[in-house]
């Protein structure tokens, strides 16, 4: 039997720097960065959405490439249903609680969908000649589904932000390099409440994992010191690499990428300077940043956020 492929799952609400945190790691030597591999089937094939190379993902020369040796008799749209009604939300305390090696709940749409997902992971590390695919996709069913699929080995980085900064984001308009797209925005209340039940379904498959099979970041820390960071993740998978993107001037070095979907940032290229996004401490309503707070006081304290947003917050 083959060796099965290491597979690095973020799970972040999103505008925590996921997309970030994905491209710098698939900049390093052995890996690849799929980016947000969930959406392949319905935006980037479906919908003809962008590659990070900027073409579309149905034109790409690398995406045809996986596609054609992994799925020659390829539905998109039969994918795509099988996903819809077998890895949603509402499956993943189920997924949760089953065994690797046992039967899949939600019977043979979850069973088409792993299997889809699994050949995936599979097919990408052969093109690739990757040791580790790295996928941003974030969502809870997914994460809870890979550590039940078939010749892959997961690893999961929990990537979390302080939920003012991630409600004031969601606040802002953000256009894409995609013809009349631009992000969807989310009151504080939603946005808070979101990133509560993904950081609570982090926690659950925390518990659920082998303990050196996870690991807890934070954006903040990553832009901080993303050496440290990567070195962290790096070497969560028995890796080590003898180079990290990472500059002396703490620039990051970023090369165009074929990640299926993500932030826009995942279109950025070059040497890239990083610096905190904390424009929120000065601009946020303060009755916004109230609501955030009040939601999401039950784990504030577990990642170390102080109660005050205004307060610098120490390092996990």
């Amino acid at each position: 039997m083959s060796t099965p492929i290491k597979v690095i799952y973020i799970m972040a609400w999103g505008r925590s720097g996921s997309t970030l945190l994905g491209n710098l790691l698939g900049e390093v030597d052995g890996f690849f960065h799929a980016g947000e591999l969930r959406t392949i089937w319905e935006k980037g094939l479906l919908q003809g959405r962008l590659c990070g190379c900027g073409e579309k993902v149905t034109e790409c020369e690398f995406w045809q490439s996986v596609l054609g040796r992994g799925f020659p008799d390829l539905d998109a749209r039969e994918i795509f249903n099988a996903q819809r009604s077998g890895a949603r939300l509402r499956h993943a305390p189920r997924l949760l609680t089953s065994s690797p090696g046992g039967g899949l709940p939600g019977g043979e749409e979850t069973e088409r969908y792993a299997a889809a997902a699994s050949t995936m992971y599979r097919t990408l590390a052969d093109v690739t000649n990757a040791r580790v695919i790295v996928d941003s996709s974030k969502r809870e069913a997914d994460a809870a589904l890979l550590r039940l699929l078939e010749g892959v080995d997961p690893y999961y980085v929990h990537l979390v932000r302080d939920p003012r900064a991630v409600a004031y984001s969601w606040q802002r308009r953000k256009k894409t390099p995609e013809p009349r797209r631009e992000m969807v925005t989310y009151k504080p209340s939603t946005s808070t409440r979101n990133w509560m039940g993904l950081n609570i379904t982090a926690e659950a498959i925390r518990r659920r994992v082998d303990r050196s099979k996870f690991l807890l970041t934070r954006y903040e820390d990553l832009v901080n010191d993303p050496r440290s960071t990567l070195e962290s993740i790096v070497r969560l998978v028995d890796e080590w690499p003898s180079d990290l993107p990472v500059n002396d001037d703490g620039t990051v070095r970023l090369t165009p990428n074929h990640t299926a979907g993500g932030n826009p940032g995942r279109f950025h290229t070059g040497p890239v300077p990083l610096r905190l996004d904390d424009e929120w401490v000065r601009q946020q309503p303060r009755g916004q940043r109230l609501v955030a707070t009040t939601i999401a006081m039950p784990l504030l304290h577990r990642y170390r956020y102080p109660w005050r947003g205004d307060a610098a917050a120490p390092r996990l």
